[in-house]
C-alpha cells in the first residue's frame, strides 16, 4: 500500500471529510427527536462500572430509580386456587424478589407474590409483568406458576412458588431455579418453559444426586452461571459442564449436563462445599445468599449475592438483619475458586420503601439482572412486600490512565477510526484521561513490513509507551490479495500468534483487542478472482476471532459495518458509494467513523451524554443523569435553570453534508450521541429554547414531553466538542510525525537529559485537550415562542 498517497489525502480530503475541521454550527430546526435505542452488546466482555480499580471487575455505580420505584406493588388480581378450589386475590399482600429476562425488546419480570390466606406468611406464586422501558410494567391478570395437584404439591403446599431466577439455553429454553416451600422446609426445584408463560415442573433439582441424599436439606436460592449475550442471559458450560451456586447460610456450588438435574459438590467428607460464608464486621455478618445468575465475564465469574446483617457485631451503616447486596469473583476456569469480595455493599436499604413492610428491618434483595438499552437494571425486592429497580451504565472499556496502542498497517496509518476513538472518549470522559498513540506503519503484515520486522516494531512502537491497551489490526496484506492457501493462512495465525505471545511477555498488564480487517470493496467493483479478496479478509476475522478467544482477548469485527454503509450507499447512489473505499482498500474518514462505531460499541461505550427531567409545572428536576442542574427558577412564564453537563456530545451535525451522509448511513447518532432533555407539565404551545442566549430551537410543548437529543442541534456543548476536535486531530498529527521520524531514526530531539521535545509537544497538546473538554455550567431558558413554531411534529 501506497502510505503516501494516504498522506495526501489526510491534507486533502480532510476539508471535505473530517470533523475536525468545520466551523460552528448555529441553530438547526426542523429536526425530528430521537430517542435512545436498544444496543446489541453481543461479544462484550466489560461487566459493569467501576470505579475503584482494585474491584475492576465489579458491577459498580448503581443508582436507584427514584423517579420510577417501586416500579411494583401488590395488585388485585383474581385466581381460582387449584388445591383449595378458592377465588382469592393471589398477589394483594406483597410483591418482591423477581426473574428477569428480555424477549423480544421487552423486559419481563417474574415475580413472587403472596395472598393473605396461605401459612404462615400467605402462600407464594410467580406472577408476570412486562415492560417496554424496564420502569413501568403491565403485568398478567393470573399466576404463570403455582402450588397445584401434582407431583410437586408435598414440596410446595402450603408456602409456595418462591424467588425465581432464570436463564435462557442455546435452543431458546428457559430454565426457571425456584423455592418450593411446605411451611417448614425449602428445596429447590427446577421449570422449563418455551414462552415464558407456560412451565413445565421438573422436580427437584437435586432428587437424582447421591441417591437422593438432599431430598429433605434446606436447598434454596440457585443462580446458575451465564454469559450475558445479546440482551440474553445464556446459560454457559465450563469445563464440559454447567455450575450453579446455590444456598443461603454460606454459598454451595453444584454441577449439571443438562440443567434439570444437578449435582452439589462436596468436600473430602462428604459435605456440600461452602465457598462464601458469614463475615464478622461485614454486611453478610449473619449469611450470604446467592442473587441474580452470575455473569461469566473476561476477569472470572461475577456473583452478585445478598448479605444478612447481624444483630450485632455487623456492619453499622445498614442496621441489624439487614439485608443489602454484594459481589464477588470466583476464576472462570476454576468456579470453586475464590478470588475477591467487595468490601462493603453495592446496594443497600436506604429508603422509607426498603424499610416498611414485611421486612421492617430493612431489605433491597438483588435477584434480578439484565442488560437493557445500554443499561444494566437490576431489580431487587424491597423489604419482601415491593419492587424496584437501579441501573448502571454498561462499563466501558476504557478506564482512568489507560495508554492505547493502535497497532496496524496503513489503514491504522491514516489516523482516523483511531483519532474517532480519542475524540469520544475525550469528550464522553473528560475527567477520566487516557493516552492514545497510532502505531501503524503502511505494508505491515504480522512479521512486520515497512517499519522493519515485527520484533523490531513492538518494541519501537508499541512497548515504549507502556500501553495497558493494545489493538491489533492486520490481514490486508498478510493474504496477498489472492484466495487464501494452507501456506497463507499458516504464516498469518503463526505470525499473529507470535505478535501475540510478546505483547503478553512484554507487556503483560495489557488488555488485547483484537480487530477483523476492513474490507477490500467489492460492492462497487467486481471481485478479482471467484471469491473475493472480501471472504479472505473475512476468514482472517474468524481466525482472529479464534485468537482472541485463545489469549482471552476481546475481539471487533470491523468488516461487516463497513461493507454495510458501502451497501447503503451504493443504493442512494453508487457514486457516493465509491467515495467510502476510493482504492477498494483504504476507508475515507467518513468509513472510519463506521469503524470507530464498531469498536466503541464492542467497548460497551455508553450511548448517553447526559439525560435531563424537568416538570416544567412544579419548576423542579426529575431525573438527571450525567448531569447536575440547579438553580431552577420560573416567572411569567419563562423557566431558567443551571445545568452541568458530565460530557459532551460528538460534533456531528446534519448541517454539514458530510457528516450528513454519515448519520443517513449508520446508527452513531442512536449509539453513541444520545443528550435527551425532557420538559414535562408544560401548557400547550409553542416554547422557545436557548441555552447560554443562543437560540437551540422552537418546541411544542408535546415534542418536549417527549424529549428531544441536543446532541442534533448546534448547542454551546456541540461548539465545545469541536474545539476538542481540532486539539484532537492536532496531537494525533503530532504522533504521526513523532513515529514516522523514530521508524527512519531521525533525531526527536532527545538530548543527553533524556528530553523528547516532540512527546513534550505531543503531552501539551493532551493538557489542552483535557483542558477545553472540562465540563462547563450553561444557562437554559425556555420561555413561550412569539412566533409559530418551524418544527412542529
Amino acid at each position: 500500500m501506497n502510505h503516501r498517497f494516504w498522506q495526501w489525502i489526510r491534507t486533502g480530503f480532510v476539508v471535505l471529510f473530517c470533523v475536525a475541521c468545520n466551523g460552528p454550527d448555529r441553530q438547526v430546526t426542523g429536526k425530528d427527536s430521537t430517542a435512545p435505542q436498544t444496543t446489541d452488546r453481543g461479544g462484550v466482555k466489560s461487566a459493569g462500572l467501576s470505579k475503584d480499580s482494585s474491584v475492576d471487575w465489579a458491577l459498580l455505580g448503581f443508582v436507584k430509580s427514584d423517579s420510577a420505584n417501586p416500579v411494583l406493588q401488590p395488585g388485585n388480581g383474581s385466581f381460582k386456587d387449584p388445591v383449595s378450589g378458592r377465588k382469592l386475590q393471589w398477589e394483594e399482600k406483597d410483591v418482591f424478589n423477581p426473574a428477569i429476562v428480555v424477549k423480544d425488546g421487552k423486559i419481563y419480570m417474574l415475580y413472587r407474590a403472596q395472598d393473605r390466606v396461605g401459612k404462615p406468611d400467605g402462600t407464594s406464586r410467580i406472577g408476570l409483568a412486562e415492560s417496554t422501558d424496564g420502569l413501568h410494567f403491565k403485568r398478567y391478570p393470573e399466576p404463570i406458576l403455582y402450588p397445584a395437584e401434582d407431583a410437586e404439591k408435598k414440596y410446595e403446599w402450603p408456602g409456595g412458588c418462591e424467588d425465581p431466577r432464570v436463564v435462557e439455553d442455546e435452543q431458546g429454553t428457559y430454565y426457571m431455579t425456584y423455592t418450593a416451600y411446605d411451611g417448614k422446609n425449602s428445596r429447590l426445584l427446577i421449570a422449563t418453559s418455551k414462552d415464558l408463560l407456560h412451565w413445565s415442573k421438573k422436580g427437584h433439582a437435586f432428587a437424582k444426586a447421591y441417591q437422593g441424599k438432599y431430598v429433605d436439606t434446606w436447598s434454596k436460592s440457585g443462580s446458575i452461571v451465564s454469559r450475558y449475550e445479546k440482551g440474553k442471559i445464556l446459560a454457559t458450560r465450563i469445563n464440559g459442564k454447567y455450575w450453579m451456586y446455590w444456598g443461603e447460610g454460606a454459598i454451595r456450588l453444584a454441577t449439571s449436563t443438562d440443567l434439570v438435574h444437578w449435582t452439589p459438590v462436596e468436600d473430602a467428607h462428604g459435605a456440600p462445599v461452602e465457598l462464601l460464608r458469614p463475615r464478622p464486621g461485614h454486611f453478610d455478618s449473619t449469611f450470604p445468599e446467592t442473587g441474580p445468575p452470575p455473569i461469566l465475564t473476561d476477569k472470572g465469574i461475577v456473583v452478585l449475592y445478598n448479605g444478612k446483617n447481624g444483630n450485632s457485631g455487623g456492619d453499622p451503616q445498614i442496621g441489624p438483619s439487614a439485608y443489602a447486596a454484594g459481589e464477588a469473583l470466583f476464576d472462570a476456569k476454576d468456579p470453586a475458586h475464590l478470588i475477591g469480595q467487595t468490601d462493603g455493599p453495592v446496594l443497600k436499604p436506604e429508603l422509607p420503601y426498603e424499610k416498611t413492610g414485611q421486612y421492617a428491618a430493612g431489605t433491597t434483595f438483588a435477584e434480578g439482572l439484565v442488560s437493557f438499552h445500554n443499561q444494566w437494571f437490576l431489580y431487587y425486592g424491597c423489604a419482601d412486600s415491593l419492587v424496584s429497580v437501579a441501573t448502571a451504565p454498561q462499563g466501558f472499556y476504557l478506564k482512568a490512565g489507560d495508554t492505547v496502542v493502535f497497532y496496524g498497517d496503513s489503514i491504522t496509518e491514516q489516523n482516523y477510526y483511531n483519532q474517532w476513538v480519542e475524540l469520544y472518549t475525550a469528550t464522553r470522559f473528560p475527567a477520566m484521561r487516557v493516552h492514545f498513540y497510532g502505531a501503524g506503519v503502511g505494508g505491515d503484515r504480522v512479521t512486520g513490513g515497512g517499519g522493519g520486522p515485527i520484533d523490531q516494531r513492538l518494541p519501537r512502537d508499541v512497548f515504549s509507551e507502556k500501553p495497558t491497551v493494545v489493538t491489533v489490526m492486520l490481514g490486508m496484506n498478510d493474504g496477498s490479495y489472492g484466495a487464501t492457501t494452507p501456506e497463507i493462512e499458516s504464516t498469518y495465525t503463526k505470525g499473529y500468534e507470535h505478535l501475540l505471545d510478546s505483547i503478553r511477555e512484554h507487556a503483560p498488564a495489557a488488555r488485547v483487542t483484537l480487530l477483523g480487517p476492513s474490507p477490500y470493496d467489492e460492492v462497487t467493483g467486481a471481485p478479482m478472482f471467484p471469491g473475493g479478496y472480501n471472504a479472505v479478509m473475512l476468514h482472517f476475522a474468524d481466525l482472529d476471532q479464534d485468537l482472541a478467544r485463545k489469549y482471552g482477548a476481546t475481539f471487533v469485527n470491523l468488516n461487516p459495518p463497513v461493507v454495510a454503509a458501502i451497501e447503503k450507499a451504493q443504493a442512494l447512489d453508487p457514486k457516493i458509494a465509491k467515495l467510502l473505499v476510493p482504492d477498494r482498500v483504504h476507508p475515507d474518514p467518513l468509513a472510519h467513523w463506521v469503524m470507530a462505531e464498531a469498536l466503541l460499541k464492542g467497548w460497551n461505550a455508553p450511548a448517553l451524554v447526559s439525560s435531563v427531567t424537568i416538570d416544567g409545572g412544579a419548576g423542579q428536576v426529575s431525573d438527571a443523569q450525567s448531569a447536575s442542574v440547579d438553580h431552577v427558577e420560573r416567572e411569567n412564564g419563562t423557566m431558567r435553570w443551571t445545568e452541568t453537563e458530565n460530557g459532551l456530545p460528538l460534533p456531528l451535525m446534519s448541517s454539514h453534508a458530510t457528516q450528513a451522509l454519515l448519520l443517513q448511513l449508520t446508527d452513531i447518532q442512536q449509539q453513541l450521541n444520545q443528550e435527551p432533555l425532557r420538559i414535562t407539565g408544560l401548557q400547550p404551545g409553542e416554547y422557545k429554547l436557548s441555552i447560554d442566549n443562543d437560540v437551540v430551537g422552537t418546541f411544542s410543548a408535546d415534542v418536549l414531553n417527549a424529549g428531544i437529543n441536543l446532541a442534533e442541534y448546534g448547542t454551546p456543548m456541540l461548539h465545545q466538542a469541536q474545539r476538542v476536535s481540532w486539539l484532537v486531530r492536532d496531537r494525533d498529527n503530532a504522533h504521526y510525525i513523532h513515529l514516522r521520524m523514530r521508524v527512519r531514526n531521525f533525531d526527536t530531539g532527545a538530548g543527553e537529559s533524556g528530553g523528547d521535545r516532540l512527546q513534550g509537544f505531543e503531552n501539551s497538546l493532551e493538557d489542552s485537550i483535557y483542558e477545553t473538554a472540562a465540563p462547563q455550567p450553561h444557562v437554559f431558558t425556555l420561555s413561550p415562542a412569539e412566533a409559530p413554531a418551524t418544527n412542529v411534529h
